[in-house]
């Protein structure tokens, strides 16, 4: 018998933890009427799945769309509430942080040359 977690090493897991993030981000704190902040969110949502199927690139992408989520959700402020702001940014920041360790990591570097 085989193990079913045999060949997953912590980018697997990184990878389903930021997707997760940015799911729940796209879907439980919509931007509302906004259409960059749309955009945005749609973003979101192909990033996860693109981290889901392992793509390359898709830690980039679920990077700079979390940050800029974030940077949405501050300008949004005054709209929704403070707390739910604070939860959202944190989320997209640990999702954000994720992705660009992703991205970083050596193999993912190889998308650069």
């Amino acid at each position: 018998m085989t193990d079913s977690t045999s060949g997953r090493d912590y980018r697997f897991y990184a990878a389903q933890a930021a997707a997760a993030g940015l799911l729940i981000s796209a879907v439980k704190f919509p931007f509302g009427e906004n259409r960059f902040a749309s955009v945005v969110s749609h973003f979101e949502l192909a990033s996860v799945v693109m981290l889901m199927n392992h793509v390359p690139g898709a830690g980039l992408l679920g990077a700079v769309s979390g940050i800029a989520g974030a940077f949405i959700t501050v300008e949004n402020d005054q709209k929704i509430a403070k707390i739910s702001s604070i939860n959202k940014i944190i989320l997209l920041g640990t999702s954000s942080l994720l992705c660009v360790g992703l991205f970083l990591d050596k193999r993912g570097l190889k998308l650069l040359n």
